[in-house]
């Protein structure tokens, strides 16, 4: 009896986590829905390629990380399970020992980067390039002082409070939107726009720490508590994630800067929104990743791995289906959408949307075995398709970027991925939870396909009787679209969750 309400317990705080950072997320994309075309507008396609190209730049430095985070999560919870908070803290404390020192190897590293690696970026502009420089290193110091802090204002999901992280989040979110804003209406360049992400990054940090302590009393800052041993433990798991991070990097932080080095900013510009409007819809998945993989760690360490994969097939399942309806949906309007959301010098953002729009709807879905191979300690599996399709990437777009620009970039994005994700990945993580691949696949296929057949030919009818030449239209298109959409996804859901539903309903 004990043991159900445990399980219970644990299935509300992980369904809270899981709906906050859906929550969070649609935050997160209606402020980047509000706030692109207006910096875009306001920045221009070079000044805003510069700003992109920071960033891209910036996140190769996460890679210092080591996969540590991964770890403090997996540890974390695994201890957390069996209460025993001696454990966690020398975990946290061990962890701030080495994140010290990675915080301030990135600041100096991001400080010579700025100063003797910037100018080979396509920038024509003096005056562009040394603002962008000195926005580089003030966003170094912000990933520095973010490691440093990590430990304690970045483990709240460890502790299955991922309602809190992402409430924060969200606070964040809204007040640094709100500031940069208000410093590009005062006319303010990338400086004072990265000095916001600093401060804001900075007060939700300690506000994380804050309530982590009140939640959970027991957890100590003391580096004396620090331990080799623990070091070496957190390095075996991580070294395999740090791996993983690295061959993330290359797929998802190589666009901007190869066409960059390779075209000009302003092709960087035009493809960055594009790409970032698929990154949305990758991490609407993504956002659940994090909170699955605590769950899957507790449920491992139980024992229950019938649990583990019951939870991935449902996951394959209701992602199969958002992935294929936001893929159809990305196809059909993704030219009307971005002529009313952006200056017409980013309209061909479009066509890459739609390129990379194709893969998404076949990686999508696997997000979920990401993060169950993440929680049963057999990630290793995760990175051999990674590091193949970090690979072919980066090939292909040496190969198709000269000829086919920005669109041959998309290409090279979406057809490993493509490829990978209907072949090698199914074969790996069904070797992992002893499960056929064909199983895999077929739910893929199964859930997916029921999305496109009801999206498409309503979009297409609508797209006659109703042209989205604005943004009225267009919201009647996708409200039209979605009705269908709903009533199939109502069949997709398995019996049990229908009637859940009802329940929660009333009816």
């Amino acid at each position: 009896m004990e043991l159900q309400r445990t399980q219970q317990t644990q299935q509300k705080q992980l369904s809270r986590n899981i709906w906050t950072s859906w929550v969070g997320y649609a935050l997160r994309i209606a402020i980047g829905f509000l706030f692109v075309p207006y910096i875009t507008s306001v920045m221009g396609d070079a000044r805003y390629g510069v700003w992109v190209i920071v960033f891209q730049t910036i996140n190769y430095f996460t890679m210092l990380d080591f996969g540590l985070e991964k770890a403090l999560l997996r540890f974390v919870s695994k201890n957390l399970a069996k209460s025993d908070f001696p454990a966690i803290n020398r975990i946290l404390n061990t962890t701030f020992s080495i994140y010290l020192v990675i915080g301030t190897l990135i600041i100096v590293s991001v400080w010579l980067t700025s100063t003797f690696l910037f100018s080979f970026f396509q920038i024509g502009d003096p005056e562009l390039m040394l603002e962008g420089q000195r926005a580089l290193v003030i966003i170094g110091f912000y990933m520095g002082f973010r490691f440093y802090l990590l430990p304690f204002a970045g483990s709240l999901g460890a502790f299955q409070r991922f309602d809190i992280s992402n409430l924060l989040h969200m606070l964040e979110d809204l007040l640094r939107a709100g500031l940069m804003v208000w410093l590009l209406a005062s006319g303010c360049g990338l400086v004072p726009l990265a000095c916001a992400i600093l401060g804001m990054s900075l007060l939700k940090q300690v506000a994380a720490i804050i309530w982590l302590k009140r939640l959970y009393p027991q957890v100590q800052f003391a580096p004396r508590l620090t331990q080799k041993n623990g070091v070496r433990e957190l390095f075996d798991y991580s070294k395999i994630t740090f791996g993983i991070t690295l061959a993330w990097l290359m797929i998802f932080n190589t666009d901007a800067v190869i066409l960059g080095a390779l075209v000009s900013s302003s092709a960087a510009g035009i493809y960055a929104p594009g790409a970032q409007l698929m990154l949305y819809l990758r991490n609407a998945v993504n956002v659940i990743a994090s909170p699955l993989t605590v769950a899957v760690s507790q449920m491992e360490a139980a024992g229950d791995m019938d649990g583990v994969r019951r939870l991935y097939i449902k996951g394959v399942r209701y992602t199969s289906f958002l992935a294929f309806f936001m893929a159809t949906g990305v196809i059909i309007y993704a030219r009307p959408f971005t002529h009313l959301w952006l200056a017409p010098e980013f309209a061909e953002a479009a066509e890459v949307m739609r390129v990379l729009a194709v893969s998404s709807a076949f990686f999508i879905p696997q997000i979920i075995g990401n993060a169950i191979l993440f929680g049963i300690d057999k990630h290793r599996l995760l990175l051999r398709v990674l590091t193949i399709e970090a690979a072919i990437k980066i090939i292909l777009s040496l190969i198709l970027i000269p000829t086919y620009g920005m669109i041959g970039m998309a290409y090279a994005a979406a057809i490993p991925q493509l490829v990978l994700y209907i072949t090698l990945y199914p074969v790996l993580i069904g070797r992992a939870l002893s499960m056929s691949p064909a199983t895999i696949l077929f739910t893929m296929v199964r859930s997916g396909l029921p999305a496109m057949f009801v999206t498409l030919p309503v979009a297409i009818i609508m797209r006659v009787l109703v042209a989205p030449l604005g943004w009225g239209s267009l919201a009647a298109n996708v409200g039209a679209v979605c009705i269908p959409a709903i009533i199939a996804g109502w069949f997709v859901m398995t019996t049990e969750d229908r009637a859940s539903v009802r329940r929660r309903l009333g009816f």
